[in-house]
């Protein structure tokens, strides 16, 4: 069955050049040693789904970044693209990041170009008054204030190829191309006007901290629910607690929105009050939820799980991702989650896992199928981490 990414190739991306995923499955499994690149393959796979939109480029910036530093989004951007010193601006850099694959979603290459800028920027009240009070003082003097003014700004160049199926075939070829330019000022809040483009592929990342959002687990509840998924995203959250019986967004006087558990012993009680895997759980839950059919990301599948839990969470995993259409990457350190995976799929789900390995300056992906991978665990015991 071909997925919505069957083959990717990223080119250029972060430090990954020239690394193909061939044959992915439905359920993709990237383990490897660290700094080999797992993170990097799940960042270029969110702007692949979504190569025309410029918050998606931002997010995927921001998105390692902001729990651990207070790097400007500017230089967040930056480091996505592999780096090269322009001879003649030794101040500026340019990169390109370039992502080519098939499958059903119809982009087959995508193709982004960075590079900074300069521009003239609005002075503020206050320069200009002093800039009044210079001039009528002096009126011999020259002085340029758009010398004071220079801001900084990014830009980017994104060009696409896609399948058109409604194209004739026999009066035109199917591969047609797009292009959009984006520019992005320091300090200056974008806002993006351009209409969006159905070159997209539903997409969104699970980190490893994202489940600590609660505002943003209430809007995902809240779309849950109205898609009548909430009865099994409690079946879930069961499996870690029977206990818990439902789940309640409530607004307190003079408080925000607060999600709540009912809990047969406790009562009512905020999630925060609840540990790092119920609170894990139930944002995969509602992700899965918010994305079909598209793509899934998740960033070190295992953490805040017990090793206990991972059986029953990943075979609930595995079942709505096949009955919503979603394809899934993650990452892992994890040989319980790998071990977890693979008891939780059958045979004919197609699971498959890659071992990324550094060769010199490039990185390899070395593929493993469900069968061959059964093989080296259960058979011969072999780490393939």
């Amino acid at each position: 069955m071909q997925q919505h990414i069957q083959n990717i190739t990223i080119h250029k991306f972060r430090g990954l050049q020239e690394l193909t995923l061939s044959n992915l499955g439905q359920i993709n499994l990237l383990v490897g040693v660290n700094n080999s690149g797992k993170t990097s393959v799940l960042e270029a796979i969110s702007t692949y789904c979504r190569p025309l939109d410029p918050l998606e480029w931002l997010n995927t910036a921001k998105r390692r970044e902001i729990k651990y530093t207070n790097q400007p989004i500017f230089d967040a951007l930056k480091w996505l693209f592999p780096q090269q010193i322009d001879a003649d601006k030794t101040d500026f850099y340019e990169g390109e990041i370039y992502i080519s694959g098939d499958g059903r979603f119809p982009l087959r290459e995508s193709r982004t170009i960075y590079r900074e800028i300069t521009g003239i920027g609005e002075p503020s009240a206050i320069q200009k008054d002093w800039e009044d009070n210079l001039n009528n003082n002096n009126e011999d003097n020259i002085y340029d204030s758009s010398f004071n003014n220079i801001k900084k700004g990014i830009e980017l160049n994104m060009e696409v190829n896609f399948f058109n199926s409604q194209i004739n075939l026999f009066n035109q070829e199917p591969i047609q191309e797009l292009s959009e330019k984006f520019l992005f000022w320091e300090n200056e809040r974008f806002i993006n006007k351009k209409p969006k483009t159905n070159i997209a592929l539903s997409v969104d990342t699970v980190t490893p901290f994202t489940h600590r959002i609660e505002q943003l687990q209430i809007q995902l509840l809240s779309d849950a629910i109205f898609q009548r998924f909430k009865p099994e995203v409690i079946k879930l959250l069961q499996m870690l607690d029977e206990e818990i019986i439902d789940l309640q967004i409530l607004i307190r006087p003079h408080i925000r929105s607060i999600l709540y558990i009912d809990h047969k012993k406790l009562g009512l009680v905020p999630l925060s009050a609840f540990g790092d895997g119920i609170r894990r759980l139930l944002f995969i839950a509602l992700t899965l939820a918010k994305i079909k059919p598209g793509v899934l990301l998740i960033d070190e599948l295992e953490t805040a799980i017990h090793t206990e839990a991972l059986g029953n969470s990943f075979s609930w995993l595995i079942q709505w991702c096949q009955n919503m259409n979603v394809q899934l990457f993650a990452t892992t350190h994890s040989l319980e989650a790998v071990d977890a995976m693979l008891n939780a799929t059958k045979s004919e789900i197609d699971l498959v896992l890659y071992r990324l390995e550094q060769k010199e300056s490039q990185t390899k992906a070395i593929r493993l199928d469900r069968n061959r991978l059964q093989r080296l665990r259960e058979d011969l015991g072999m780490e393939v981490r």
